[in-house]
């Protein structure tokens, strides 16, 4: 049993303790042994965090007797990429996410401690979440020998050189996005327990205790989309760099896998804002609290079940059916355990004759207009899994679908925000009135298309009615929406902020207009952005060999033109130490024959050279390791005294007299100061031409854009683009080289500055309203146990 395997072990042992001691003082309610809880929490993220350290290490220094460092890193790689090579398959993104949950379940015990029953079921609940991560590991461990990846090897055989990481996460964005993703779906552990504990508490008769853990459920949800955006965020940016395709949304699979929890939090915490113990969202709220973590396993098992082809999912071999299972138990919990509730207790109709415009209404359309986006992406991700499983017949949902599906959701629900800010500043009757006008406008713009570019979709013969109608629809119907969202919320900040009592108040307020600047601005960017992106192409000639034209090439069709100023071809790891890949003898005889017929690199120096008939051998550092070369000519190439590198299969007992023998040809001996090409190791290819970009005779980009081949990896490419982020629109260059000819693409990109001011927005705004709310912020005040169980009354002031 590896160090690592142990440290698994131990800690699955003492969360299943810390588990049974909650079980039990939950059940017979009594507080025997509650404080040994967060001393096991305690001790358990100490141990998962030590197991993440021990795995970090071992990629780091690129420990090759584990199995899942061989498949996931290489030396050549800088130690950024090692790192991220932590969690880049299965194994590694479980012990991620297991060690922040196990912080998360740790910090919640500390903060909250373990009086009371209701505290101790909700504890158990992640508690449980943790140990069933734990025992995961321990069926698939990140610690697995790498002796099972090779059953006919040697005993102690262990490779020299690791497969390294896929090629797509090679990217300062892919280092940073996986890590904030878990971090969100770990924040997600609390409200979850939370929730599913309040309908456990109901069903029991006890009462339920969402509304003491009212200002908790907030904060975590408020922490989760924090950094859920920023992942969101983070995986856009890295598709717009790496992919080459020159966008940041494509609806794969997975970038529409991680849409669904965020949209579904966003409507969760817009429930929550209006939670009353004896009055709205009574049921609603907790269970779509429960409801998020089920989504974020879902999403997991999206990216890595290999289930759902993406271009984006980096694990393989899938995660068996545990994930599975535990998106089933949760789903029953903050699905099924809620509905059933519903069904049972005797619920109380709406008054007739109420007034049905009134903001907790308003409110209620928001969160139904957020939960049918969410169905739109869950439906399209479920259901060719589904007809697969059915029928066996494969199909694929194309961006269409999620498109035309979402925009007239998306337009009902700006107009809703619209009308919601400007109805919470003048009342029911003028803001009427002003939603009536800009729904005009909107049904107006949706008719007005200066060209066929403007519609939202070309329609097809086979298209549905709904297809036809909406992909007819002219883009410039979000323009009224976004107006109306962007005048109603500032018209409100101008009255809010100077009206609220309190710096804390007025930061919120900010925040909160922040947010729903944002959201606006990012609906108006991106369809424009695919709508209106330009592209053509222009080749060049020659490129490999010197004589390419350096003048200036018009861009045909635009007002572009490029010149293509030299071309480089490089091979990584460029010029590496000879000792980062070749054996000393030394190590060759550490390793005994575990290497036995295995072809290696080694090095050292000739302390004998002994010419025969038919092959010459060489001592190497007066060691019992010699090189055999074999061929004419031989004795040329290798001198006394002289340190040189060959690559050869290394047999062991070879010959008599010496304990292991490498055979190799002449070609694959060399000097170990230039050793020959065929000898050092190169993994990557990198192909790239120089130039300049103009635009109406300005430069408008420079550098060197290209592609990057990985040789020991299938031969995959990724593109090298230049990219010129301009204030109206980027300058998007890709150039493939092949033969010696290059093919320039240049795209115009719109609106991504107002894009990226968007996501700007979104996180900035979030923080304030985190860190400032005056009910529940993190630097507003102190919360006590007293005022947590004191139910929000200041909510009217969140939306």
């Amino acid at each position: 049993m590896t160090p690592g395997t142990i440290l698994l072990a131990l800690a699955f042992v003492v969360l299943v303790a810390a588990l049974g001691v909650l079980v039990r003082g939950y059940v017979v309610d009594d507080d025997r042994y509650a404080d040994y809880v967060t001393l096991l929490l305690g001790g358990a993220f100490v141990l998962l965090f030590s197991a993440l350290l021990h795995l970090t290490y071992q990629f780091v220094s690129t420990d090759y007797s584990n199995a899942y460092v061989w498949h996931n890193t290489a030396d050549y790689l800088p130690l950024l990429y090692r790192v991220t090579g932590v969690y880049a398959g299965n194994e590694g993104s479980i012990l991620l996410w297991a060690t922040i949950v196990s912080f998360v379940a740790f910090a919640a015990a500390l903060y909250r401690g373990m009086d009371g029953r209701d505290t101790k079921l909700v504890h158990a609940f992640t508690v449980g979440t943790v140990a069933y991560f734990a025992g995961m590991l321990l069926l698939k461990s990140p610690f697995t020998p790498t002796a099972s990846e090779f059953p006919n090897a040697p005993s102690g055989y262990v490779p020299t050189s690791g497969q390294g990481l896929n090629p797509l996460l090679v990217d300062p964005y892919m280092a940073i996005h996986p890590p904030v993703m878990f971090a969100s779906y770990a924040l997600l552990t609390m409200p979850f327990a939370i929730g599913a504990a309040h309908f456990v508490s109901l069903l029991r008769g006890n009462g339920g205790l969402f509304a003491s853990w009212i200002g908790s459920v907030t904060r975590w949800l408020r922490l989760s989309w924090l950094f859920l955006t920023a992942a969101v965020a983070l995986g856009g940016l890295w598709s717009y760099t790496v992919l080459g395709w020159g966008g940041i949304w494509a609806w794969d699979p997975v970038e529409t896998a991680i849409l669904v929890p965020w949209l579904f939090l966003t409507a969760t915490m817009h429930a929550v804002t209006r939670y009353r113990p004896d009055g709205e969202y009574t049921v609603l709220a907790p269970a779509m609290t429960a409801t998020t973590f089920a989504l974020a396993v879902y999403t997991t098992s999206v990216v890595r079940s290999g289930v759902f082809r993406s271009i984006h999912s980096f694990a393989s071999g899938g995660i068996g059916v545990s994930l599975l299972v535990l998106m089933g138990v949760t789903a029953v919990l903050g699905v099924g355990v809620p509905f059933g509730y519903w069904l049972a207790r005797d619920g109380t109709g709406r008054d007739a004759d109420a007034d049905w415009i009134t903001r907790s209404t308003l409110l209620h359309g928001a969160v139904l207009l957020l939960g049918l986006l969410t169905f739109v992406s869950l439906w399209g991700l479920t259901f060719p899994v589904l007809r697969s499983a059915v029928t066996g017949i494969e199909v694929s949902v194309e961006a269409q679908y999620y498109n035309l599906w979402s925009y007239p959701l998306v337009v009902a629900a700006l107009l809703l925000l619209g009308f919601y800010m400007d109805f919470d500043v003048e009342g029911k009757r003028r803001s009427l009135v002003g939603l009536g006008v800009f729904a005009a406008a909107t049904a107006v713009a949706a008719f007005v298309a200066p060209s066929e570019t403007w519609r939202l979709a070309a329609s097809t013969q086979n298209d549905s009615l709904f297809y036809e109608a909406i992909g007819s629809v002219s883009v410039l119907s979000v323009v009224p929406p976004v107006s109306y969202v962007l005048l109603s919320m500032l018209k409100r900040a101008s009255v809010r902020i100077p009206a609220v009592a309190g710096r804390n108040a007025k930061l919120k307020e900010v925040g909160i207009t922040s947010i729903h600047v944002g959201v606006a601005l990012l609906v108006l960017s991106l369809p424009l952005m695919y709508l209106f992106a330009g592209q053509a192409s222009v080749m060049a000639t020659g490129v490999d060999s010197g004589s390419v034209d350096s003048t200036r090439q018009p861009v045909a069709g635009t007002d572009y033109s490029v010149r293509v100023l030299g071309y480089s071809s490089s091979e990584f790891p460029r010029n590496p130490p000879v000792d980062s890949y070749a054996l000393s003898p030394r190590k060759v005889i550490s390793k005994g024959q575990s290497l036995n017929g295995t072809a290696q690199t080694v090095t050292g120096t000739v302390t004998d050279v002994r010419q025969g008939s038919q092959a010459t051998v060489v001592q190497l550092d007066q060691s019992s390791v010699w090189v055999g070369i074999t061929g004419n000519g031989t004795t040329a190439q290798v001198q006394e005294g002289q340190r040189i590198v060959a690559k050869g299969r290394l047999m062991w007992e070879f010959v008599r007299n010496a304990d292991v023998v490498v055979l190799t040809r002449p070609s694959m001996v060399g000097p170990a100061q230039s050793p020959p090409d065929d000898v050092v190791p190169t993994r990557v290819v990198a192909k790239g031409v120089s130039l300049d970009v103009y635009r109406d005779g300005e430069t408008v980009a420079s550098g060197v854009a290209g592609q990057r081949r990985y040789v020991e990896q299938g031969g995959m490419q990724v593109r090298d683009v230049v990219i010129e982020r301009g204030l109206v629109s980027d300058t998007y260059v890709i150039v493939g080289v092949s033969d010696g000819t290059a093919s320039i693409t240049v795209k115009r990109i719109p609106m991504m500055t107002v894009m990226r001011l968007s996501l700007l927005l979104l996180l900035a705004g979030m923080a304030l309203v985190f860190l400032y709310d005056p009910a529940h912020g993190v630097r507003a005040r102190t919360t006590t146990d007293e005022a947590e169980r004191t139910p929000n009354t200041a909510a009217e002031t969140a939306d």
